[in-house]
């Protein structure tokens, strides 16, 4: 099942895709109709073991059925409690990051936060700050939790997961560094990944049941048509379990919670020369099962 949000920005509300991905179901006169009361994405997420046999049911015969052209596609998930970033997750970016191979990864995961307000729709744009030249792209297979939790075990991880989606994680890397020569205490990694709408997620959120294994899936970035990332996610340091038990032994994890995972090689400050983002670039993104998220780039007006 692919759950998208669609509707106007703030304003969105959940929905399925029906085959062929050209016509959404909402969920709503879906849910009414089975006798339940109308929930928010989250809400879905968090008893969707519960209810995807009975959405799978409506979606025989759904009503007020609409046309994906004929609106806006939100984030799958429009309200996340918490954006989690794993940073440094693949051995290929580890590599290109630090110049050399088999560069040393840390001993645990690094553990990132985003705002949960940067999230936006696949197709909405990325304003790049004024106050960054150096707008960065990163290519990650986003994990949507279900359960909520806290100490989750390794083996209990996958019961906790709701889905998969595409998710940029954006990076103004000179809002990331300008200070590390004084010290490496002034890092400013919040500061760079937290750039209003600097989370693109979707097209869609695919079920756990539709990707048997996330750790096989082949990811792909172009710019301007230019392929600039090309990797599988079997690259990965620690895998999604392992991220899972990591994290919620500091965290409390809730439904609609993301994780983004890490990324492949190929960002743009590591293109000879660096390439970075600027307004009228258009961000492509792939993942197997997750489909196709294609971002432009507006620059922001300071006014």
């Amino acid at each position: 099942m692919k759950i998208v949000s669609f509707g106007p920005a703030g304003a969105e509300q959940p929905g399925v895709l029906l085959d062929g991905e050209t016509r959404i179901a909402p969920l709503a006169p879906l849910l009414q109709r089975a006798g339940l009361t109308v929930l928010d994405t989250n809400s879905i997420l968090s008893l969707l073991p519960q209810l995807q046999q009975v959405i799978e049911d409506g979606l025989k015969d759904p009503a007020g059925v609409v046309e994906v052209d004929s609106v806006r596609l939100g984030p799958p998930v429009p309200r996340p409690e918490k954006i989690v970033v794993a940073g440094g997750n693949y051995q290929s970016h580890v590599d290109e990051a630090m110049g050399k191979k088999n560069a040393p990864s840390p001993s645990e995961p690094l553990l990132i936060f985003k705002p949960s307000n940067t999230v936006i729709g696949p197709h909405d744009a990325l304003v790049r700050p004024a106050a960054s030249q150096q707008l960065d792209y990163e290519t990650e297979i986003a994990v949507v939790i279900g359960r909520g939790g806290h100490n989750i075990a390794r083996e209990d991880a996958y019961e906790h997961i709701a889905g998969y989606m595409i998710g940029n994680d954006v990076t103004a890397r000179d809002m990331a560094f300008k200070d590390m020569a004084l010290h490496p205490m002034y890092s400013q990694i919040t500061r760079a990944k937290g750039i209003p709408t600097g989370a693109p997620i979707g097209p869609w959120l695919a079920t756990r049941d539709e990707i048997p294994d996330p750790h096989k899936l082949h990811l792909q970035c172009w710019v301007n048509g230019e392929l600039r990332q090309d990797g599988w996610s079997s690259e990965m340091i620690i895998d999604i379990p392992g991220l899972i038990e990591d994290f919620s032994k500091v965290l409390h994890f809730s439904p609609g919670d993301i994780i983004l995972t890490g990324t492949t090689t190929g960002c743009g400050a590591f293109q000879n020369p660096p390439a970075f983002l600027f307004g009228g670039d258009v961000v492509r993104m792939e993942i197997t099962g997750l489909g196709v998220m294609e971002t432009p780039i507006a620059d922001e007006v300071v006014r």
